[in-house]
């Protein structure tokens, strides 16, 4: 895996291969040359902090095709696909990028009319799709595999964490089945010699001094048998006092949870019911749980706003946590704290789900009113879970291209409908015209053919203004015939049939 300065340095040298190599095949002159690096290169620099900026000018960049900024597109070619390639990698939301690419298309129609030619707009529209958003799903779904990866180094260094826990905990209970081996075997010699000990210094048959020297030993050995029961019990890990546990637990307020936390600066309300007449481990429960989530906000986003929902029926207790969108983390995630909150909603009876949300973090627990057994340990889903959005982040990017693609061609079908209705002259027509007749008093289409014809054309008559019409309504045929009337002061001065082809 690699480092994020090393990530940047790869990104770099690559993008600027690329568009040295792109450019030098169609960079039509130095100044084109480097205009198209030099806002590649911004584009780039500004794509960590301003990414939604670099895809606004690569997006953009294709406005530059249908105006004719060079002979061959290649710079904009080049900052477009670089910088919503870049900017697809550094953004999390599609609600921005879909309002860049909007504004683009908006401004290309707006182009297109100003230009006078509406096809003009497919010059942008096309390009955008597939040097834009394209790559931009593209960046997209290389941010969710390397989101993934990061996910899995993570998992890995979890189970690590988990499997040196485990060992600890095997080790603690081995330490604790020796102590109680120890204190049953030993601590039941030691017994023994206590209690033959005490035989001797009752023995009438031996002497005074025999007697003290045996009630000595029976003293140490008693003594020895103390110390032992107190080594054994640090070894277990068993605690003693003299005071029994509470049998119910003190639960704070939740509502006074709320407010210190707002008193320390972060914008937090609470919504919803209480939950007073809950029972005590239920009470505890939800306070544990939104105190955790309130802890996870606001190391992981800091100046988020913050709503906590309890809601309740006859059977359960859902207690909501989201936050929004916040700024950088003050430290790395490490997992154990959601596993905790789903740990004890487990063991209420209850579960818990903590996934982002519009950008921020939810965390929504559902808690048993009248508690109830533990529920199975479910499997973590973190794996299959961040799959399933590569996935989705994949397809969806194909589904958004096929459905846009769809609806440029139903566009472009439509605008085609129009205009070959609404260019037409009719043969009769056409022949009724007579030079010299004017204008207002010719039966003309609404609309000229869109376009010029591609052959060699009779001379124009000097002066002369032409307009082009349609001779047929053949949709999907291919170069068509044109009937081009040319007109000075008003007046017909030339009428003449263009044919598609050369003949």
């Amino acid at each position: 895996m690699l480092s994020p300065g090393r990530a940047r340095l790869r990104d770099g040298v690559g993008a600027l291969v690329v568009a040295v190599l792109v450019l030098v095949g169609g960079w039509g002159d130095w100044a084109q040359l480097l205009l198209g690096l030099g806002l590649t290169a911004i584009a780039y620099a500004a794509a960590r902090r301003a990414p939604v900026w670099t895809l606004a000018a690569g997006a953009g960049a294709n406005l530059a095709i249908p105006m004719g900024a060079t002979e061959l597109p290649a710079w904009p070619v080049v900052l477009s696909v670089l910088a919503a390639l870049v900017a697809g990698r550094r953004m999390s939301r599609t609600v921005p990028a879909a309002a860049v690419f909007g504004l683009v298309a908006l401004a290309g129609l707006g182009l297109a009319a100003g230009l006078g030619d509406l096809w003009a707009w497919f010059d942008v529209l096309v390009p955008l799709m597939v040097f834009a958003v394209l790559p931009w799903w593209a960046g997209q779904y290389a941010r969710q595999r390397a989101a993934l990866v990061e996910a899995g180094w993570q998992r890995a260094e979890h189970l690590e964490r988990e499997r040196r826990l485990v060992a600890e905990e095997a080790r603690l209970r081995e330490r604790a089945r020796i102590a109680r081996d120890m204190h049953d075997s030993l601590g039941h010699d030691l017994s023994l010699i206590a209690m033959r000990a005490g035989a001797l210094e009752l023995d009438p048959r031996l002497s005074e001094d025999h007697r003290t020297a045996a009630a000595e030993v029976r003293i140490a050995a008693a003594d020895a048998t103390d110390r032992l029961r107190e080594i054994i019990g640090v070894l277990g890990g068993g605690t003693a006092g003299p005071e029994p546990a509470p049998t119910e637990p003190h639960v704070p307020d939740l509502a006074d949870l709320v407010r210190r936390t707002r008193e320390s600066g972060m914008a937090v309300s609470l919504s919803g019911t209480a939950v007073d007449d809950l029972p005590a481990m239920g009470r505890l429960s939800a306070y544990r749980i939104v105190q955790e989530a309130l802890t996870n906000a606001a190391k992981h986003a800091p100046g988020a706003a913050v709503t906590v929902d309890v809601r309740r029926d006859d059977d359960l207790v859902t207690v909501t946590v989201r936050n929004g969108p916040g700024g950088p983390a003050a430290v790395e995630p490490g997992g154990r704290g959601l596993a905790g909150l789903r740990e004890r909603a487990r063991l209420a009876g209850g579960t818990l789900r903590a996934e982002p949300r519009d950008g921020g973090f939810e965390v929504i627990a559902e808690l048993p009113v009248r508690g109830g057994p533990p529920l199975p340990e479910p499997l973590p889903p973190a794996r299959e879970s961040a799959r399933r959005s590569v996935r989705r982040t994949l397809w969806g990017g194909v589904a958004v291209q096929l459905a846009a693609f769809a609806v440029i061609g139903v566009i472009v079908l439509g605008l085609r409908l129009h205009e070959v209705t609404t260019s037409i002259v009719d043969a009769g027509d056409y022949r009724s015209f007579q030079l010299g007749q004017p204008r207002a008093d010719l039966e003309l289409p609404a609309h000229e053919v869109d376009g010029r014809p591609d052959v060699p054309e009779p001379p124009i008559p000097a002066g002369a203004e032409c307009e082009y019409y349609r001779v047929s309504n053949d949709l999907f045929g291919g170069p068509i015939d044109v009937y081009r009337l040319c007109f000075r002061d008003g007046r017909l001065v030339g009428k003449d049939l263009v044919p598609g082809r050369v003949q």
